[in-house]
């Protein structure tokens, strides 16, 4: 494996001076298909570092229960202390939708990233489209950890949308987005990608490892958003009507009802899920509730 240092770069994602690398993986010397971990290539890293690389036809292959990959392996070294950890697919005219491992020095699983791990962000100042998933880990002592990031035959098979950039132009001026399709981006057995590895020199942790994962933003949407309108059909039944007729063409809501759109519609930007917060803005619109544009345009803008 050949490595190139390209400089220093300022990191959105981290505080402080980020060293960015470009790797490229060669399977000369190696196993081309691995078919276990003693068999795989790992790339040494140090933090705090920026690793952009391609996965091609040049990296290793593994064979996993779901079939072969081409896969990135690395091996990092958390120097004893809380390691942040940001695997990022980028899109292209297609896309490498990942899956990942994270193993201890033993080859021992600690956590398997899986589809709904990965959350889709919007193109955004200097950053494209993206796949981002983002992981803490709590070593104990100066043991290293392991990330193999793979993809599957029925990935390969699938697409993936991504918001229409006239939708975003519209929505950093504060409009309506308007009403075109989504690009539809296929899957790819190969990509570009990049990893964030980074440590706090603040924090020399003693404690057996953990893995902490912020990576489900999807899921914990979903299940606000059932919490609320479970709660928001209990307030309907256990309260006096505050949903006024004024005519056959208009509804009003009430304070809290307005807010639960506007709550709902933060929360689906937030998660990624950008377009059920529009989906929500209809029909918050819809309904008159007020503030419910500025919020979307306020989320996404923050995002």
């Amino acid at each position: 494996m050949k490595q190139l240092v390209l400089g220093c770069a300022i990191s959105m994602a981290l505080l402080g001076c980020t060293t960015t690398e470009t790797v490229v993986f060669d399977s000369t010397n190696v196993e081309r298909v691995a078919e276990n971990y003693s068999q795989v290539k790992w790339l040494e890293v140090e933090p705090t570092k920026r690793i952009n690389f391609s996965i091609d036809e040049s990296n290793q292959k593994f064979v996993l229960p779901e079939g072969k990959s081409y896969i990135a392996a690395f091996d990092i070294d958390t120097q004893g202390k809380e390691l942040d950890l940001q695997i990022v697919s980028h899109f292209k005219k297609s896309v490498f939708y990942p899956n990942a491992l994270l193993l201890n020095e033993q080859n021992q699983i600690l956590k398997a990233f899986g589809t709904d791990d990965f959350e889709y962000k919007h193109a955004y100042g200097l950053e494209g489209d993206r796949l981002v998933s983002e992981v803490t880990v709590q070593p104990v002592g100066k043991q290293r950890v392991k990330l193999l990031i793979y993809t599957t035959p029925e990935l390969i098979e699938g697409d993936s949308e991504v918001l229409h950039p006239v939708k975003l132009d519209a929505i950093a001026r504060g409009n309506y987005p308007p009403d075109v399709p989504n690009p539809i981006i296929p899957h790819s057995p190969y990509g570009e990608m990049t990893i964030v590895a980074s440590v706090d020199d603040a924090v020399i942790v003693d404690e057996p490892l953990v893995v902490g994962s912020s990576d489900t933003a999807h899921q914990e949407f979903k299940r606000e958003l059932e919490q609320r309108e479970k709660q928001a059909e209990l307030d309907s039944k256990t309260s006096v009507p505050t949903v006024a007729v004024v005519d056959s063409n208009e509804t009003t809501l009430s304070v809290e009802q307005q807010q639960f759109y506007i709550t709902s519609i933060e929360s689906a930007v937030n998660a990624g899920m950008l377009d059920k917060a529009l989906a929500l803005l209809d029909e918050a619109k819809a309904l008159n509730v007020e503030g419910a544009q500025e919020a979307f345009v306020k989320a996404v803008n923050s995002k």
